[in-house]
């Protein structure tokens, strides 16, 4: 019987998404979101991330 490969890696099929430069409401987010999660209050931090992903940028998209 063979033995079995090392671990897989896969990538996250749902990264982070990123803050705009130079908008401030994404920088409150992000803040937020961190802060969040140095509270361990992920609930809160995943609902900054959905409004960080949501938030519209007009000519712009959140990568």
């Amino acid at each position: 019987m063979p033995g079995l490969s090392g671990p897989v890696h896969l990538p996250d099929p749902f990264p982070e998404p990123r803050p705009v430069p130079g908008c401030d409401v994404c920088a409150a987010l992000v803040r937020q979101r961190e802060a969040h999660r140095r509270h361990r209050a992920y609930a809160l931090a995943a609902s900054c991330t959905l409004e960080l992903e949501r938030h519209f940028h007009r000519g712009k998209a959140n990568p």
